[in-house]
């Protein structure tokens, strides 16, 4: 039997008291960072560089690690209040040396174990932040391209994960000789079950190495068009023109027909057609396109780059109705292609009004043929406008 003091009841409920209000202090100092309604939670969100709508995903991790760490410790506590130092001194090299018996071969140690969670939880805290602070502060400073920027900060970020579950291991007390052969025994069965986890990987790889899509550039893969706004480990995320996030596989980028309109440089062509009436001078229409075209600050003159054409007016087609015109311009950023595009059709519409009739529109001319009155008047078939290729029908007997 144990001699404990007479107050054993009450300190013992004093560091029970104690430990409940230490756990709902950890909970609630991670949910406040979490949601940032404190000026203090937003001041230390803004120094780790975590933006206001992003949570902190690792907080749950280190509050549940920094609660395991809590409750072995006021056993210590108390156990040391009631006099009981051997029992401690027992239970704390349980808790980091000897460790638990599991099997004949097999010890845990408990402490250990947390260490080297808490270990790997730090370091890949640590790590996500320093990844921050290189995209969005220092790398921005160099010289780099915006894509190439991007390929650094994401392999720092696969690098440091790696080295982050080593040094967990490690701390935990685990053998990596031993890992290192059950993972290779286990290697076979896990390449066939995760088959496209792998090959997205190995493709998340090769696309920030070689480079054919780049975070900024417009690309199209199958029916999916959009530019891309990151490349993950498994995936690369698109934002469409209605501003919708589309996640792609990596393999997906590899293995189809991929239109990159950025991947030599941002120059695009606007193509604008118009229809104008038979009659209308087919050289005023040409003139006044190119004027119109060239007068666009976006659009490349005539002459002024020698590897680049100016505005070029071609007669598409013509039809019954109409003749077809089709102006090819180069524009500067191909991501202003449909405003150049607009701006010349508007100016346009404004320039074929001041110039009627020399330039005209086509017009519908619809004819309405009453076959009944027609046959009830004398002449009436000879009347009829050429052209009409309406057919008349014997009136209905009454």
């Amino acid at each position: 039997m144990y001699d404990l003091p007479p107050n054993w009841i009450q300190t013992g409920l004093a560091v029970f008291v104690g430990g409940v209000f230490l756990s709902w202090l950890v909970q609630w100092l991670a949910k406040s960072l979490n949601e940032g309604k404190h000026a203090w939670s937003r001041a230390v969100r803004q120094r780790m560089g975590v933006l206001p709508e992003r949570r902190i995903g690792e907080l749950r991790w280190v509050a549940l690690t920094v609660l395991l760490a809590l409750w072995p410790l006021l056993g210590y506590v108390l156990l040391r209040l009631w006099n009981l130092e051997e029992l401690g001194h027992n239970f704390i090299d349980k808790l980091l040396d000897t460790g638990v018996k599991v099997g004949k071969t097999t010890t845990i140690v408990p402490g250990k174990v947390l260490f080297g969670l808490m270990s790997f939880l730090l370091l890949v805290t640590f790590t996500r932040w320093f990844k921050r602070k290189l995209e969005r502060d220092w790398l921005p400073m160099t010289q780099m391209e915006p894509s190439v920027r991007m390929s650094v900060a994401t392999l720092y970020g696969y690098v440091t994960f790696v080295i982050a579950v080593l040094v967990g291991l490690s701390f935990a007390g685990l053998d990596l000789s031993k890992i290192a052969l059950v993972a290779g025994a286990l290697s076979v069965g896990i390449g066939f079950g995760l088959q496209n986890i792998v090959n997205n990987f190995v493709s998340g790889l090769i696309l920030l190495f070689e480079r054919p899509v780049r975070v900024g550039d417009f690309i199209k893969v199958g029916s999916t068009e959009g530019y891309v706004r990151q490349i993950r480990i498994r995936s690369t995320e698109l934002e469409n023109d209605d501003r919708i996030s589309v996640i792609v596989p990596n393999s997906s980028l590899l293995q189809a027909e991929v239109q990159n309109w950025n991947y030599r440089n941002s120059l695009g062509r606007a193509v604008i057609g118009i229809n104008v009436a038979h009659g209308s001078d087919a050289d005023v229409v040409r003139t006044m396109m190119l004027e119109v075209a060239n007068a666009h600050p976006q659009v490349f003159k005539t002459g002024e780059r020698g590897d680049i054409g100016g505005p070029s007016v071609v007669l598409k087609d013509i039809t019954e109705s109409s003749l077809r015109f089709e102006m090819g311009a180069s524009v500067r950023n191909i991501h202003a292609r449909g405003t150049v595009a607009s701006d010349i059709r508007f100016e346009l519409l404004r320039r074929i009004a001041a110039a009627d009739p020399a330039v005209r529109f086509p017009q519908t001319s619809v004819w309405i043929h009453d076959a009944d009155k027609a046959s009830a008047e004398p002449g009436a078939e000879a009347q009829q406008p050429a052209g009409d290729s309406s057919t008349q029908e014997a009136p209905t007997p009454r």
